[in-house]
């Protein structure tokens, strides 16, 4: 076979294989859109907005100046090379803290806990 042919292959087979991972991460985004939309139907549908943690939660979120996303927050879930995954994982929990309720401060000593319980009393 001709040196042009056997480059011509090699270069066919170069391609093919970038192809081939762009195809497989773009079904792998078409699966974790897939799965944000069924776990977002399923929540939406069996969440009560009248239930006392929902409207503590939605509280706290408008206490603390916390709005929803402009574009949904997508959890990687498709099967990905480890180190791709991880990569994901990663800015996924970055992309998710500034609308995390922060964690409340331990209180330093029982009148640091009266004044907080009285604060959230409304007192």
């Amino acid at each position: 076979m001709p040196y042009p042919d056997v480059a011509a292959l090699i270069q066919d087979a170069d391609d093919r294989d970038a192809q081939r991972a762009r195809d497989s991460e773009n079904l792998a985004m078409l699966v974790d859109r897939e799965d944000f939309e069924l776990n977002f139907d399923y929540v939406s549908g069996v969440t009560d907005p009248d239930d006392p943690e929902v409207v503590r939660e939605r509280a706290m979120r408008k206490k603390h100046g916390i709005k929803p996303p402009q574009l949904p927050i997508l959890a990687p879930v498709a099967q990905r090379a480890p180190e791709i995954t991880a990569e994901l994982v990663e800015r996924y929990r970055a992309a998710q803290k500034p609308y995390q309720v922060p964690e409340p401060e331990k209180p330093k000593n029982k009148f640091d806990l009266l004044n907080r319980s009285r604060a959230e009393a409304g007192r």
